[in-house]
């Protein structure tokens, strides 16, 4: 939570009315925009390596005396990166004019530079490395300008033989999950052939045999993954990191029957609103109806707070819920979602005099998907019962684990508790040191005795460390790592239930239903069609029959289309399912590094009170006075 948040919104654009939570929220909606020009005059005042004005001068040249969206992509298939990841840079550098700016080319190769890196390719990484971008590397780009067609041409990849295709690849890398966690998805054949060196210039024999090598090391891989084309945002995948805060207000609402208000302060909008919690579940039931087909955060169950312990449960929830909200991207961009988290009015107003949208997004499947082949998604869903077992499976394995961990909290507390108590009985306050007669007593003291006593109450000091070092691992394994778990374990259920709402709405047996149906009438229409001639008595069958076939291509054309996009979404919410797999990174380093730090602590504590244990008199005769 330190340094993440001292850069420009890290969480997406939000609303320019965000940094004032007292603005308008037409403001605020509207402001997104201002936030994307100033993000691609980023790099105006900037010094920018030379390979930015070659590469321009090669796009030129290729586009024929203009930067066309072609001639970009061309020039940036030179970067070595697969192109589903050069075709995102394409489609965010352009803004739709005939030609792309020099401006908006260098945000493409500054987003290329990033992606080499293994770095989020995004305009908001470009505006906050804009000081220290790394050098694109477009090994070949100077071959487009003596180039006489481009458009045939295949450009080499990158100088290195042992360059990975994918650079998302990289284990140190944080989007190095992806690839991988989504290759159980499937993956289908590329094949380069020959026509990539046929069209290279004739006066670029060194570049041709280079590029011929790469291609060889290309073409022994047996086959490469499709990475589907979901925003790779890499906070999403950052479940440790809360862009909201969340306590309870001093003010309690409502005139009659008093309720909770919560006050919600957001880092990336910075604003603070009130809100109570029939204004979660309003804005949850929301998403789930406006994006039926994707994965939304949990909200905490409904109930009235009886104490302070389900209170404070409650707001972890809901801190939990709102910041889930907040890492996703199409979500932060939501107009209602942005006047949920900025809107200082009551949000019952907000919804009165707010104009929503409340039906279901309509997806464009092949936008969507991009390049992922369609028999690549039927694969995928055809395999859904397989799926909704494996997140059944994982439901168990991350709530046996969230048990564990609270027992071992538990266990921890009790052990803290009982070596305090035993600490307790080493301490000999109140033992009288000497006899109040002047005769000679057995119980007066001697002096080994006066030394075990000394040396018991350091002991003693040592056990007391160790009980205060158990309640503190006690305590950060039920509020980090536990608390950590409950995240994935959220992203799960999510999950689950996504796939329960695609059950019940997916639309085979309707398809079928009316197929059947279909069929049927198209026999009704040929029995009525082979009579010749059609009786005046048929004429009206025969309308009826065209009619309804109309109306069952038009149904059928509907179902299929909802039909896709269930089984594209499926398809892309599985694989960021999968990416929330890279997180686990994080929980087990920061479990094992603090059970490392821990028993490093408790060894200290513990060699200190052997030190004190072996001053300890053990001379039997010193004990007689």
């Amino acid at each position: 939570m330190s340094d993440l948040y001292d850069i420009l919104d890290p969480w997406g654009p939000p609303s320019s009315g965000a940094t004032n939570a007292s603005a308008p929220a037409s403001t605020g909606i509207l402001g997104v925009s201002n936030l994307e020009e100033s993000s691609r005059r980023c790099l105006d005042n900037v010094a920018l390596p030379v390979v930015y004005a070659v590469a321009f001068s090669a796009a030129q040249k290729a586009g024929g005396g203009r930067v066309t969206r072609d001639a970009l992509q061309q020039t940036l298939e030179f970067s070595g990166l697969p192109r589903h990841v050069t075709g995102q840079i394409v489609l965010t550098a352009d803004t739709g004019a005939d030609s792309l700016a020099q401006r908006d080319f260098n945000l493409a190769l500054a987003m290329v530079a990033l992606a080499q890196k293994n770095m989020s390719p995004t305009l908001e990484s470009v505006m906050f490395h804009k000081e220290d971008l790394p050098v694109p590397e477009l090994d070949g780009v100077e071959t487009l300008i003596s180039s006489s067609n481009m458009h045939s041409s295949m450009p080499p990849g990158r100088g290195r033989l042992d360059a990975p295709d994918d650079p998302w690849s990289s284990a140190s890398a944080g989007p190095g999950a992806v690839a991988s966690s989504t290759a159980a998805l499937g993956s289908m054949s590329l094949a380069t052939n020959g026509t990539e060196t046929a069209s290279l210039p004739a006066n670029a024999d060194s570049t041709k045999k280079e590029h011929q090598q790469r291609t060889a090391g290309r073409d022994s891989s047996a086959s490469q993954t499709f990475v589907p084309g979901i925003n790779m945002d890499e906070l999403q995948w950052k479940l440790d990191k809360e862009d909201v805060s969340i306590k309870e207000s001093a003010e309690r609402g409502g005139i009659v029957f008093k309720h909770t208000n919560y006050e919600i302060s957001t880092r990336s909008f910075s604003s603070m609103v009130v809100r109570r919690y029939r204004d979660f579940d309003w804005i949850s039931n929301y998403l789930v109806t406006r994006y039926p087909y994707r994965m939304h955060a949990n909200i905490p169950p409904k109930g009235f707070p009886v104490d302070r312990k389900f209170l404070d449960n409650r707001i972890k929830g809901l801190t939990r819920f709102a910041s889930a909200i907040l890492r996703i991207p199409f979500l932060r961009r939501d107009a209602l979602v942005i006047q949920f988290f900025t809107n200082t009015d009551e949000f019952g107003h907000v919804l009165k005099v707010g104009n929503l949208d409340m039906e279901a997004e309509d997806i464009d499947v092949e936008d969507e998907l991009g390049s992922t082949p369609w028999p690549e998604v039927q694969q995928t869903y055809a395999a859904f019962d397989d799926f909704y077992a494996q997140v059944a499976r994982d439901e168990e394995r991350y709530r046996t684990q969230i048990t564990s961990l609270e027992k071992i909290a538990r266990y921890k507390q009790a052990i803290g508790d009982e070596l305090n108590v035993y600490s307790d009985t080493m301490r000999l306050i109140n033992a009288p040191r000497e006899s109040v007669s002047g005769s000679r007593k057995f119980h007066v003291q001697a002096t080994s005795k006066r030394t075990l006593d000394s040396n018991l109450n350091e002991l003693s000091m040592s056990f007391s460390d160790a009980s205060l070092l158990e309640k503190a691992h006690g305590e950060v394994q039920k509020t980090i790592s536990a608390e950590y778990l409950r995240r994935v374990y959220d992203v799960v259920i999510s999950m689950k239930l996504m796939m329960d709402r695609m059950r019940r709405m997916e639309k085979r047996k309707d398809i079928q239903r009316v197929c059947e149906r279909n069929d049927a009438n198209r026999k009704a229409m040929a029995q009525l069609n082979g009579e010749s001639p059609v009786p005046d008595s048929d004429r009206s069958s025969t309308d009826r029959l065209e009619r309804l076939l109309r109306e069952d291509a038009a149904e059928l054309q509907l179902l299929n289309h909802e039909q896709r996009c269930i089984e594209a979404r499926f398809y892309l919410e599985l694989a960021r399912y999968k990416c929330y797999e890279s997180f686990l990174q994080t929980h087990y380093h920061g479990y094992i590094e603090e059970q490392i730090k821990h028993h490093t602590m408790t060894l200290n504590a513990w060699k200190q009170a052997l030190s004190t244990a072996d001053d300890l008199p053990t001379d039997p005769l010193g004990f007689i006075s």
